[in-house]
């Protein structure tokens, strides 16, 4: 995306924390929501027309089926969706930030195409800082968090996971380019590798952090992540269109040859979210040369894209 969009975006949204709360399976409720508000407005939709609709394989989630429970005349509206919440949510804040340098290193970068990414970080709230720091005693509050990579460096708060978004106002398209997490796998690494370079900590203590603190981020992790994600895209950039990488084609446009990312989050996680395969990539990235000339090295290649819908 350009520079001057880029930094008109994160001048008008950045400011406030903006709070994200998740739980297992929040994004079934999120999607469903968007897609009936889209469809009937403040109305209720039959349970018969959401077994018709891109996202019917949602309806046997847990906290939907409490929704469908309760739907006595068989049908389901937005606001039924929305009561429905955890005790004990996980906390996040997300935050804004910019990745690349223009024409310069975008390879380096695993950018698919020059330019700048905006970079959405969800990161963890108050309550997992006082626990991390009570047990870990760390050197610093973003300790596993890779310095390299666009998570936070400043804060009273580590950054969970981001995302790297590319753009275009003029075709009103966004591409999820790459979603990643540091915090989880270095932690399990620190434990396997038994070394304690980033704080004052023990072998019980780490131990302790990730199955007492960390476990709950861990199993749900890519499921917030992406959830924060299309929730932004759609309702503070106001954009419809999301495409996703495939794990062939993102590999590829992205000059990653070694130290792939997991192919589950580029096949499995689009898929659980009710992306469809499409032959067919985001349109500022199609008409570019390059793009069509790499593209004929895989076969069948493919991208993902989100059901669409009207958002105001």
């Amino acid at each position: 995306m350009e520079l001057h969009d880029l930094k008109e975006i994160i001048a008008c949204l950045s400011g406030e924390r903006t709070k994200f709360y998740y739980f297992r399976d929040r994004y079934a409720l999120m999607l469903l929501k968007d897609y009936i508000q889209q469809k009937v407005g403040n109305k209720a939709m039959s349970i018969s027309d959401l077994k018709q609709s891109p996202y019917a394989n949602l309806l046997n989630k847990a906290p939907v089926k409490k929704v469908l429970a309760t739907a006595g005349d068989g049908k389901v509206s937005a606001e039924m969706l929305e009561m429905v919440w955890d005790e004990k949510p996980l906390a996040f804040v997300t935050t804004l930030a910019k990745w690349g340098n223009g024409k310069k290193y975008w390879k380096y970068n695993q950018m698919s195409r020059q330019g700048y990414h905006l970079v959405l970080q969800l990161n963890m709230a108050t309550d997992h800082t006082q626990q991390f720091q009570k047990l870990i005693k760390p050197d610093d509050v973003h300790t596993f968090n890779s310095y390299g990579h666009p998570s936070l460096k400043k804060g009273n708060r580590g950054t969970l996971a981001w995302v790297r978004l590319d753009m275009d106002f003029r075709t009103g398209e966004v591409l999820i380019e790459e979603i990643q997490c540091d915090w989880i796998r270095e932690v399990r690494e620190a434990i396997k590798e038994g070394y304690d370079w980033y704080g004052d900590y023990s072998s019980d203590e780490i131990k302790a952090y990730a199955n007492d603190v960390l476990a709950p981020y861990a199993k749900v992790w890519e499921e917030a992540m992406l959830s924060a994600t299309i929730d932004f895209i759609r309702h503070e950039l106001g954009i419809n269109t999301i495409y996703y990488h495939s794990f062939e084609i993102g590999a590829l446009l992205k000059h990653i040859t070694y130290s792939k990312p997991p192919r589950s989050l580029y096949t499995k996680l689009p898929k659980q979210f009710g992306f469809q395969k499409t032959p067919q990539g985001p349109e500022f990235l199609m008409r570019e040369k390059r793009v069509l000339k790499l593209q004929k090295k895989v076969n069948e290649p493919y991208w993902f894209k989100l059901p669409e819908l009207n958002v105001a």
